[in-house]
């Protein structure tokens, strides 16, 4: 039996894509120019975001500290004043600037936040992953390739099928073993010396992943984060 639809009724799919793919080329054109004032905002607020931290930590509670300026309090919540609460001794840190009407600041959550900006844009510069493909990393996708010729050790980042279903490697740049060692290390550091184990929400296929060890835990792919 002949196909009841003809050549002619799908001459125009190809018009439609060659202008969807000029489009996205136009705006990677337009957004390129500004790539270096993101990433330099990403740093600058990470690093000031780290100076307050800091600041904040050394602060007795209740007490007033200057930092950059601007006057702050450094604030004890209720509810860590109760020694029986599980929570009690909280490793956040919570600050207010005086004379403001603004609620109180979890400092440690917006340290932490600015460091997940400065992750993501960072490893998505130097990879051109996809979204979908980056909530997919984990330290375990950092594999080592012997080249044959010389025997060198390159390391490669294995980027799991999404898009194109076919699984890709990509070659570990200085800059972005550099990113990627950082998150690595901070995550190590919180946790006892181990990546902890997670799960991850999939919005698409709605079920919870079981826990695995990934390099953005608690940060953009944290199911604690959402």
């Amino acid at each position: 039996m002949p196909s009841p639809i003809t050549r002619g009724d799908g001459a125009g799919n190809h018009k439609i894509y060659k202008q969807t793919t000029a489009r996205m080329h136009q705006r990677v054109r337009e957004r390129r120019p500004h790539l270096p004032v993101l990433l330099e905002t990403a740093e600058r607020v990470h690093r000031e975001a780290v100076a307050l931290l800091e600041a904040a930590r050394v602060a007795p509670f209740d007490a007033v500290f200057e930092h950059d300026g601007t006057r702050y309090l450094r604030v004890l919540p209720k509810v860590n004043q109760v020694p029986s609460r599980l929570d009690h001794g909280s490793r956040h840190i919570f600050i207010k600037e005086v004379g403001s009407t603004r609620r109180r600041i979890n400092q440690s959550r917006v340290e932490d936040d600015a460091f997940w900006a400065w992750a993501i844009i960072e490893t998505l510069r130097h990879t051109g992953v996809r979204a979908e493909e980056l909530t997919e990393l984990t330290h375990l996708a950092l594999v080592s390739y012997k080249l044959p010729d010389t025997g060198e050790v390159v390391p490669l980042l294995q980027i799991v099928p999404s898009k194109s279903n076919e699984e890709r490697l990509l070659l570990v740049s200085p800059e972005l073993a550099s990113v990627l060692a950082t998150i690595i290390k901070r995550l190590r550091d919180a946790n006892g010396g181990k990546v902890p184990l997670i799960s991850r929400y999939d919005s698409h296929e709605r079920v919870t992943a079981p826990n695995c060890h990934t390099c953005s835990s608690g940060g953009p792919t944290g199911s604690h984060r959402s």
